[in-house]
């Protein structure tokens, strides 16, 4: 995609989100599955109307835009990257007149799942303040952690099912909403479905909640 600044001035402002340049070593590794990342950025004291990010590499024929938005002077959303060597995450912010104000790039290596968090700064470009950016994968969480339950039917001190609940969070620790997967390891011991946990026999399992590949766990022993 080529934005040019004609191009801007006739969109209803989506501005342009710029990182600056960091580079975490690492072996090299194909492309294998996706890497969501949670982007944010306070961009409040700014000009800022309009943040997108683009993404590129030797193996992406197609540059990746995003269009972050911003609510309460704080750009917040997500993207999706291809997992694999050599990514280059540029962010771009723009005023409402669509002038470039802030700029910057960071050529990382994405794995799928849970990625290390980045933090960047954005270089003004027109005397305003630099910006630091954020990016990196969500945080899930399941509570309670821990869970006893009985055998449906038996006289028993603890329940048959527990209702689990996942918690999700940014780089930042700031709520985020989503919907989550579940899952059980051991469907003998006990199964579950939208985060209701019931006990199928004796034994211990993990369940587990999913979300853009990080995973959230809770631990459920059924007692005799």
């Amino acid at each position: 995609m080529c934005l040019n600044r004609r191009t801007l001035g006739t969109l209803v402002l989506p501005l342009l989100l710029a990182v600056a340049a960091c580079d975490r070593n690492g072996p090299e590794f194909p492309s294998n599955g996706d890497a969501f990342l949670a982007v944010r950025a306070d961009v409040s004291g700014t000009l800022i109307a309009v943040v997108v990010v683009q993404v590129t590499a030797p193996d992406i024929t197609t540059p990746l835009v995003f269009n972050i938005p911003i609510t309460a002077g704080v750009a917040s959303g997500t993207i999706t990257i291809p997992a694999g060597s050599s990514r280059m995450i540029t962010l771009r912010a723009y005023d409402a007149g669509g002038v470039l104000t802030h700029t910057g790039s960071a050529t990382v290596n994405i794995q799928e799942g849970t990625d290390p968090t980045l933090s960047i700064v954005l270089t003004p470009l027109t005397g305003d303040l630099p910006i630091t950016a954020t990016l990196g994968s969500f945080v899930v969480t399941v509570a309670p952690a821990q869970n006893n339950l009985g055998l449906p039917g038996n006289s028993h001190q603890y329940p048959a099912t527990v209702q689990l609940m996942a918690t999700l969070k940014d780089t930042q620790g700031n709520p985020t909403s989503g919907t989550v997967t579940w899952a059980t390891l051991d469907p003998g011991v006990a199964f579950v479905t939208s985060g209701l946990v019931t006990a199928t026999g004796l034994g211990t399992t993990t369940i587990s909640a999913v979300f853009h590949g990080v995973t959230g766990t809770a631990t459920v022993i059924v007692t005799p």
